[in-house]
């Protein structure tokens, strides 16, 4: 799998904004609005990311905080690797582990290490990006919840096209 990390860094550059569906055995299933921000470093091999979602549902959690989670995605030792540190304190590694090209490109990232949680067993984040349109997932198991599933979906559009209306 030869990847240029400088083609990662064109497809992720900007700020995206869209909405998603937070679901899993163990909470209640709720809708969400994110703001998700890449900037690259045009000297390294690194893109900083930060996430931020907010409720979006009748209740009185109605645009506060559910998730927030920065890092970088970076090119080290021959791996692409996701480097997240999360609003609860968790933090994750991730290594780029598929990558297919096309009209709508796809990475697969699996993590490698989680840390600052015992109840997370296996996450994953899966990347669909075309031209302006990033779709994603995290799926995850924990020990509640062993089975390998989907906790996160979302649609986002790169800001300039934050108007967009996309059906999951």
């Amino acid at each position: 799998m030869e990847i240029k990390f400088t083609e990662i860094k064109k497809l992720l550059e900007g700020e995206w904004k869209g909405e998603g569906m937070a679901k899993f055995p163990t909470i209640e299933d709720t809708q969400y609005s994110e703001v998700c921000i890449f900037t690259s470093d045009e000297n390294k091999d690194a893109i900083h990311y930060s996430q931020k979602t907010l409720y979006k549902n009748d209740t009185e959690k109605n645009g506060r905080t559910v998730f927030w989670d920065t890092g970088f995605i970076l090119l080290k030792e021959d791996k692409i690797l996701w480097v997240s540190a999360q609003v609860g304190g968790r933090t994750e590694t991730y290594v780029l582990e598929g990558f297919t090209e096309g009209e709508t490109v796809q990475m697969t990232f699996n993590s490698t290490h989680i840390d600052n949680d015992l109840k997370t067993i296996r996450s994953q984040r899966i990347l669909n990006i075309s031209k302006n349109g990033l779709n994603y997932e995290l799926n995850m198991s924990t020990h509640l919840a062993p089975e390998f599933q989907n906790h996160l979906s979302a649609s986002l559009w790169r800001k300039e096209h934050s108007t967009k209306t996309y059906i999951l």
